[in-house]
């Protein structure tokens, strides 16, 4: 099996193009809202951002501060870029050379009621994580001591996500939480941004009933470059090889159709804000250096493509990597948006 950096010219060439011509959703970010994004974006292949337009544990009214600030600074640039409401603004973004942003918040812990859901869909969320590692109103988080699953509320919630077309991630969800959640959805749910369990034995990763419960809900789990959970040995910053290590292993435990790229760039960070989030989450920085949080050489929007050069480099065919690129998370945003 070849390494991506141990392509021949000809396949190098094959796979920049691919990655070129295919949908490429990132389905995890924090995005910087700078004039230069769109380039680190083009020059990623980027076609669509999920981005977390809001902070974990803002309240209601940061939450609406959040999203109106991002939408004035998306408004400022319409010419670049496109809100995405429906699965075909991404494929009209990719055929306008736009970079189309998903609005999708990783904790609901700002909805004080249910109704509420109604007005955070008409300002543009499309994607809402229940649970951001601990305890809301909703249920537990992966990184809470207990286990106990979905309150009334959030199965309440749930209920009316399917009914309105909010696409449920449960990304940073406790274990009973991910369960109850998958079994109660009438519609798939993703996991975002993360990794299989039994690679990485990470609180935050997704053990194999887990995601055998998610592909068989049709839903898609996104693999980041995260070194934390990407890691297949402790404390060893991970390369492109062992990313491609744990898409090799979804597909063999899940199939195809359920994997694809959710990196979990966070644009905005600096080294300041790096150690203020390890202080706060120490389960979740892994000890790892401001520098060396991202999987080595995939640590930056521009290198995306070497994911497509790792995948021809596996023997993927062409159709199967455009699928694990963007198309898989396609399929789950038009069954639950609409096309």
């Amino acid at each position: 099996m070849k390494r991506y950096d141990g392509l021949n010219n000809d396949e190098i060439t094959h796979a920049f193009e691919l990655h070129k011509n295919s949908i490429v959703i990132n389905c995890s970010a924090v995005i910087k809202q700078d004039d230069e994004h769109f380039n680190r974006s083009h020059i990623g292949g980027i076609t669509a951002h999920n981005h977390t337009v809001t902070r974990p544990n803002d309240n209601l009214s940061e939450s609406i501060k959040s999203i109106s600030n991002f939408l004035y600074w998306a408004h400022a640039n319409e010419q670049k870029c496109l809100i995405v409401k429906l699965a075909k603004d991404i494929i009209k973004a990719k055929n306008t050379g736009k970079i189309a942003f998903i609005l999708g918040p990783q904790n609901a812990k700002f909805l004080e009621d249910i109704s509420l859901i109604h007005c955070f869909k008409a300002l543009g969320v499309r994607i809402l994580q229940l649970t951001y590692q601990y305890k809301n109103q909703i249920g537990d988080g992966c990184g809470e001591r207990t286990d106990n699953g979905l309150s009334e509320f959030g199965i309440n919630l749930i209920e009316e996500m399917n009914k309105i077309g909010i696409l449920i991630d449960l990304s940073h969800v406790g274990r009973c939480t991910t369960f109850e959640a998958i079994e109660i959805s009438k519609d798939p749910i993703i996991f975002s941004h993360s990794h299989p369990y039994r690679l990485n034995p990470h609180i935050r990763n997704k053990t194999d009933e887990q995601i055998k419960a998610m592909s068989e809900k049709g839903g898609v789990i996104g693999i980041t470059k995260y070194s934390p959970i990407c890691e297949l040995k402790s404390g060893v910053r991970p390369d492109v090889e062992d990313y491609m290590k744990h898409i090799d292993y979804v597909v063999e435990l899940a199939g195809i159709d359920h994997v694809g790229i959710g990196l979990d760039f966070n644009e905005p960070s600096t080294p300041e804000i790096w150690a203020s989030f390890a202080s706060a989450y120490p389960e979740l920085s892994g000890g790892y250096t401001f520098s060396e949080k991202g999987v080595k050489d995939l640590d930056q929007l521009s290198k995306v493509p070497n994911i497509t050069k790792g995948l021809v480099g596996r023997g993927y065919s062409d159709q199967e990597i455009k699928k694990i690129l963007g198309l898989n998370f396609l399929k789950v945003f038009k069954k639950v948006w609409g096309s």
